[in-house]
């Protein structure tokens, strides 16, 4: 799989908004002919959850009722998050990177992915604004597809009684998204959030549909790890949330092969460390990781971070968790095929 080096799938043409001083980056935003006059839905989409799939696939379904073949589907997405311009001292704790999302969202099945530029001259539209330069005169919108509580506009004004009432004046079809529910419950993004600060990594892969996963760059460690048999992989410049601090059973593609992998995530109390740290063991794994960008996808958490009294008690720990790990990663293979 090598997902350290996954690319966008140039055929699919995911465009973002191109910059210029000159004049409100929204005047500037580089759209593929295609999808104009599409089927559009907006939002943030953080972690591209079963919801939002689900979303897209109504967006389909809307499409269909239009025209033969139907329109294209196209996801709008903003960069960076409003709220990180809006209110800059508030922490976000995001689910994937741009990258990430694009790629989910092309996989979920949109056919276009477009990133409006979040400044000043977007937040400051109102909703009739937003609507008429946006939706009607940039995308040329013929259908769009949101969920009930969709706000748009300067100060989150507009609603989807609003959005409905311009789309009837400027013929536009509008949908509100039926819910998607998981166990009775509305699947969110702050619900998947929840689930992976709690540890929960299997409810947050259901609500997911797939593994949530981090991507770290490898970096330089104490080198303890080698010196007690169990080398790892010390993780910095993850953009994305961490679960909480524990240990995990996870997998790890490198090459060709994936690879089970007991991960540990916060403090080492045992070396009177206090500085949280991310550290990969890949089993059966011999090679050189330095500086290469890495992808983690975590299966279950196995314990919390303890405090050993001596070496040799922390040694038989990690050696019945690399013996839980390789039992998660085998019970999990068909999320991770190659797996030895």
């Amino acid at each position: 799989m090598g997902y350290a080096n996954c690319k966008l799938n140039p055929d699919l043409l995911v465009k973002e908004m191109t910059s210029n001083p000159f004049e409100p980056s929204w005047k500037n935003l580089d759209i593929p002919a295609n999808s104009r006059g599409a089927i559009i839905s907006i939002g943030n989409f953080d972690g591209v959850h079963e919801g939002h799939k689900n979303l897209i696939s109504q967006m389909k379904t809307l499409g269909k009722t239009i025209s033969q073949p139907p329109p294209a589907v196209v996801a709008i997405t903003f960069y960076p998050h409003p709220l990180l311009i809006l209110k800059p001292d508030i922490k976000l704790n995001f689910l994937s990177t741009l990258e990430q999302k694009k790629k989910l969202l092309q996989e979920a099945g949109a056919d276009f992915v477009s990133v409006l530029k979040t400044d000043d001259g977007l937040l400051d539209l109102h909703a009739e604004e937003f609507f008429e330069k946006i939706i009607f005169e940039t995308f040329k919108a013929r259908g769009i597809v949101e969920g009930p509580d969709f706000h748009f506009g300067k100060n989150r004004a507009g609603n989807m009684n609003l959005l409905k009432d311009l789309c009837m004046k400027r013929k536009i079809l509008s949908t509100i998204a039926t819910p998607f529910l998981i166990d009775d419950e509305l699947v969110s993004s702050s619900r998947v959030r929840k689930s992976i600060q709690t540890g929960d990594m299997p409810q947050a892969k259901k609500l997911l549909g797939r593994t949530y996963s981090i991507k770290g760059k490898v970096v330089s460690g104490a080198k303890r790890g080698r010196t007690i048999g169990f080398p790892t992989a010390n993780l910095e410049k993850i953009e994305t949330l961490l679960p909480m601090n524990g240990v995990y059973a996870a997998f790890c593609s490198i090459g060709s092969k994936t690879h089970a992998t007991a991960v540990n995530i916060g403090s080492n109390p045992t070396f009177s460390e206090s500085s949280q740290k991310v550290e990969a063991h890949l089993l059966d794994f011999d090679g050189d990781l330095y500086d290469q960008d890495i992808e983690i996808h975590f299966l279950e958490k196995i314990r919390p971070v303890k405090t050993f009294t001596d070496k040799n008690s922390l040694i038989q720990q990690i050696d019945r968790d690399i013996k839980q790990t390789r039992l998660l990663a085998l019970a999990n293979k068909p999320g991770c095929p190659s797996v030895q």
